[in-house]
Order: structure tokens, then sequence, then C-alpha cells
């Protein structure tokens, strides 16, 4: 029994052992299988991420927004010429290439050529290990030309291969930035240049009291003498500190005025250089509103006007100023004088009337060169006597008019006679009496508010005339006597000539019977008859042959101007009509009107016949004085022509007595 225990129990172990294998075989089996199974699932897991992988690489790869390029450095150094790597879309993109075309084509072909350079020495530098990387600005060439800017950036890629040297190289297209800063660039040239070239200097200042400079332009040095950089944070002085005094807090209150409407700012005003010069400038400038709408800046310009205030100034000095005496015109005087009427604070006002005596005599005789000579002598003298707060003008040709503020009319006399006298000392300084200065004055004052400046103006104008009444006479006859001694001198003409033809006339016009008054016009006519050639030209005057046409033209205006000299004086007035006809003809051939016969006045043909005769018994430049008998065989010969038939006859029945009495002329 025991034995056979024993033996049941060995099978059974024997028999649990093989169990046991068994049932280990096939765990181990089932363990290996499921191991298998296992991996199976593992090596698909991996290959499927890893063909996502790939797939991922490759999709950002082909769409990433850079452009990007991997190889074989060694590849790409070959013959220091490279060829591009496979490279993806957005690296063509950016070339304006296909993929196609970019494995066919070296990278420096499309380069730019102010690029290569700098880019094949870091190639170099990376190939060689000096560096791991680079990375720059270049331009690739495009196909049709142009290029475009890109940011480069090329790597060394260690991909754990032994012996091969990978990279990478990434461009980014920077195209617009680039051409957005080469457009600000240009932008900021271009308004430098603008800037540079503007009349005036372009300005940014803060708001403060002292106009605190940020920006000036380069026109600034042209206008005040001071580089920009002076006026910077101040660094030399303000440019406030360059207005004058008399417009600083004028343009601080406009300024202040306009930032209170939110207007522009727009006022002329005068700065000091550093030269010490005055300009005029005008500034057109705004202000600057931050976020808040306060003001942190204002902006403007400052154009230089001096020239243009000049002209200005010019054309208001031309508007009130007489231009030949530079005192003031006749316009201005009234607007003065209407102001002033209704002020109270300048009473009293004297006013003065001051008249040249002569002045059409002197024009006429002289020419008016030499009367707007004695004008402006007159004129100096004038202001000469009269106060800095005294309005004088000229307010007619002769005349000047005079308004004294918070003057009593005994003080306006007082300034008269110091007039009076100022001319006298003139007169004394002169040697020719002709350009006496004489002048007649008037003056009256306006006492009260009632009374009007055009009232006070009336009565010394009527005291003027008075006075120029009573001192006619005798300026006239000094000027008479000057414009005759004048004569003499520039002329072949003497004082003895005219005597003598005075004589002769008055011989024949006695023998005519005409009545003394006529006579005394005929002697007085006959001194004056050759008046008018105190306007020719000494030239002709004193030319020693024959005149040729023009000069024959213009001696012919001699009656014309003694006409006008002899109607510029009452006194010689009846006799300016024989002047202008002295040189007529009987027959009509004469000048200046062409009369014939008795159109003639009477005693212009008593002295053609006297002033011929005379002429020839004399000695002139020209030629050679001729016998009594043959002067008055020539008279007889042109009697009906040149010369008055009955004057003819007069005067060859009385020669002889005239002759043997032409001795007493000089007595």
């Amino acid at each position: 029994m025991a034995e056979s225990a024993f033996v049941f129990n060995i099978h059974s172990y024997v028999g649990l052992f093989f169990i046991f294998i068994i049932i280990l075989f096939f765990s181990i089996l089932i363990n290996r299988n499921k191991t298998l199974r296992d991996d199976k699932i593992k090596f698909d897991e991996m290959k499927r991420q890893l063909e996502e992988s790939e797939m991922l690489f490759r999709t950002i790869f082909e769409q990433a927004p850079l452009g990007i390029s991997i190889g074989d450095s060694d590849e790409f150094a070959k013959e220091f010429s490279p060829k591009f790597q496979p490279v993806n879309k957005m690296y063509g993109k950016i070339l304006g290439r296909s993929k196609e075309e970019m494995a066919g084509i070296d990278w420096k072909s499309v380069t730019h050529p102010d690029d290569i350079e700098y880019d094949a020495s870091q190639l170099k530098r990376l190939l060689s290990h000096e560096i791991d990387n680079y990375s720059m600005e270049k331009r690739y060439i495009k196909p049709d030309g142009t290029y475009t800017w890109v940011n480069m950036v090329i790597a060394r890629l260690d991909l754990g291969n032994s012996t091969s040297q990978n990279r990478i190289c990434i461009v980014q297209d920077i195209n617009n930035k680039k051409m957005a800063e080469e457009s600000l660039k240009e932008s900021e040239r271009s308004k430098a240049v603008l800037l540079s070239h503007l009349p005036g200097t372009a300005y940014r200042c803060l708001p403060d009291k002292s106009r605190t400079m940020q920006f000036m332009s380069d026109g600034c040095f042209k206008i005040t003498g001071y580089y920009p950089e002076d006026f910077i944070n101040n660094k030399k002085l303000s440019y406030s500190d360059l207005i004058t005094h008399e417009h600083r807090s004028i343009v601080r209150k406009e300024w202040e005025r306009v930032q209170t409407l939110k207007t522009p700012f727009r006022y002329e005003y005068e700065i000091v250089s550093a030269s010490g010069e005055c300009k005029w400038v005008m500034e057109l400038g705004q202000s600057i509103y931050d976020k808040d709408g306060r003001i942190e800046a204002l902006e403007g310009i400052i154009f230089d006007i001096t020239e243009r205030k000049n002209r200005e100034e010019q054309v208001k000095y031309l508007s009130e100023h007489d231009f030949l005496t530079e005192l003031y015109n006749r316009k201005f005087f009234d607007d003065e004088k209407n102001r002033l009427d209704n002020m109270d604070d300048c009473l009293p006002v004297t006013v003065m009337i001051v008249n040249i005596n002569g002045m059409r005599l002197i024009n006429d005789a002289f020419g008016y060169d030499e009367g707007d000579q004695v004008i402006k002598e007159a004129a100096k003298i004038i202001e000469s006597c009269c106060r800095k707060s005294d309005i004088i003008a000229r307010t007619a040709g002769d005349e000047f008019s005079i308004i004294m503020k918070n003057t009593s009319n005994y003080d306006g006399a007082y300034v008269q006679r110091e007039l009076q006298n100022c001319c006298e000392a003139h007169n004394k300084k002169i040697s020719d009496r002709a350009f006496d200065i004489s002048i007649s004055c008037g003056i009256s004052t306006k006492e009260n508010t009632n009374e009007s400046l055009d009232k006070a103006l009336k009565e010394a104008s009527d005291v003027m005339h008075n006075s120029k009444l009573l001192n006619s006479n005798s300026s006239h006859s000094a000027i008479l006597s000057s414009i005759m001694a004048t004569m003499y001198e520039r002329s072949h003409e003497t004082e003895e000539h005219a005597k003598r033809i005075a004589f002769i006339s008055r011989k024949i016009g006695e023998n005519m019977n005409l009545p003394p008054n006529a006579l005394d016009e005929l002697e007085l006519f006959s001194m004056l008859h050759d008046i008018g050639k105190i306007g020719i030209d000494d030239r002709i005057l004193n030319k020693p042959g024959k005149l040729n046409d023009h000069e024959r033209f213009i001696m012919k205006k001699h009656p014309e101007i003694g006409y006008r000299i002899a109607m510029s004086s009452p006194e010689l007035e009846p006799v300016a009509e024989y002047i202008l006809y002295h040189h007529e003809r009987w027959d009509g051939s004469g000048y200046p009107k062409g009369l014939k016969g008795e159109k003639i006045p009477l005693l212009s043909r008593i002295l053609a016949v006297s002033d011929a005769y005379d002429a020839m018994i004399e000695d002139r430049i020209y030629r050679k004085a001729m016998s009594v008998d043959d002067a008055v065989t020539e008279i007889k010969s042109n009697s009906g022509t040149q010369f008055d038939p009955h004057v003819v006859k007069v005067f060859i029945e009385n020669y002889n007595h005239i002759e043997n009495n032409k001795k007493t002329l000089m007595v």
C-alpha cells in the first residue's frame, strides 16, 4: 500500500512536472507570440509615426513661410559655385523661379553683384569651420531683372552621419520692409533736400517761454547767422533771444491767442542776427497736440522777408513822399491834416504856406533841371528851420505846406522869420543871383476844436499871396538881370549888340511916329528878343561853322523858349508875342508860325531889319563884318521877301542919321 502510494506520488510529481513544463511551454509560447504581436504593433506604430513625421516635415518644409534649403555642404561648396540644393516652394517663390529652375542655376548668378563678395567670404569661413553660421541681408535677382531683398541665414547642420557636412539655408522675404526703409530714407533725403532749399528754416520746438528748439533746418544759418545746433536745447541761445524787444512780447501773445482759437500762427516781426543786422521774418506755425489734447510742440517755418519789407517800405515811402525833395507829398499832408483836425492834444496848431518866387521864370529860362535844384535847396532850408515833429510837405510845384503841432502863432511867426533869414544867408553864398531863393510865406493858427485846419490853411494861403504880390517885382527884376547876364556869357551876343539894336529899332519907330508906350515896348523887346537862346546848347550857340539840319532845328526853338520866359513874368508879358515872332518873314517863309505880311506884329518887323543890319556890320565867329553900304544894299535886296518894305524904306531914309548918332548909345 505504501509502495503503491509512493509510486503514485512520484508519478504524480512527474506528471505535475510535465504538466508544469507543458504549461510553461505553452505559457512561453503564448508569451512569445504575444511579444511578437506586441513588437509588430510597436513597429507598425513606429513606422506610422515615422511616416507621419516625414509627412509633417515635408508639409512644414513645403508650406513654411520661409525659404528653406537643406543639403550637403560639400556638394554646396563644389567648385565654389554650387548649384542650389532641393528647396521648398517659398524659396522659389521668393526668387520668382520654379523648383526645377532653381536646381539648374548657381547662387552667384542670381545674387546681386554688390552682395556676392561678402556672401562668398562668409561661406568660405563657414566651410573652413571658422564659424558655425552666418546671416546677411542680400538681394536676389529675379528673372525680369528686378531684385528682391531677403534675410538669409546659413548654418552647419549635424545629422549624425560621420563624413558629410550638412547645412541648412533659410531665407526670409524682407523686400517690403527694405522698400519701406528705402522709401523712408528717400523721403528723409527728399525732406532734407527740400528743407535745405527752402528760403527759410523749418523748426520744431517746445511750447515754453524760451521756445526750446528740438529741430531746425540748415536754412537757419542764412537767416540768423547761427547754426541749427546752437539753438537745440538752447545750447548757445534760445530763438526768443533773437526777437527784438519791441516784438518779443507781441509774438508770445499772438501765439497764445492762436492756441486759444486753435488756429495756425502767422506773424511778421524783426530779429537781430549774429552780425547785429536787423531782419524782418514771417513765421508760419501750428501747435502739435498729444493724444490727451495737450500742446506738446510747436512746428513751423520762418522766412526772411527783409527784402519784401524793404520794398514795401520803399513803396510806402514813395506813396507818402515827394520824389524831388523827399519831403512829404500832398496826399500824406491831407491825411495828416484830417487826422490832426480831430485831435485836441496837439492844439494850438499853426500852419504855414511857403511859395518860391519866380520859379516859372527860372524853369523857362534855365530849364527844369535848374529849377528842380532851386526847389531842392529851398526844401533843405525849410527843413532846417523846422522841428522833426513838424509835418513838411511839398503840396505844389513851388509850394510847401507845414503843420506845426502845439505851436502858437507867435512861435510860428518866429519860424517864418528864421526861414527868411536862412534864405538870405543862402543867397549870399551863391555867385549866380539868378538862382537866389526868394520866398513868400503866410501863417495861421487853429486855437480850439471849433475851428478847422482847412480854414487856417486858407488864411495862410491868402497871406502868402499878398506877400508874393509885394515881392514879385524885385525878385523878377533880379532873376531877369541874371538871365540876361547868363545869356551874354554863353553866346556870341553882347549887351552892346542888344543896346545897339534897341537904339536902331527905337529910331525907326520914332520915324514911323509910334506912340511912347509902343516905343518903350520896342526898346525892351529889342533888349530881350534873343532871351530864348538861354535854353539852347552852348555847342550850337557858339559853333564857328554852318549849322546842320538838326542844329538848325534846335536853334529855331529859341523864339518859343523866349516867349515862355516872357510870359512867366508880369512885366515882360506885353513883349512876349513880339519875341515869339521876331524871326517871321514878310513872304511867310519864316518861323515858328510862318506868318505873312502884316499878320506879323509891327514891332517884330521893325526888329527884323535892325537886328539884321547890326549883325551884318559887326564881326561874328563865323564871318567878318560887312561895310555899312553893303549891309544897306543887302537890306534893300531883301525888301518884300524877308523884310517889310515900309520898314525898309524908313530905315534907308534914316540910316545915315542913325549911324551918326550911335555913339550916344555908349554914353
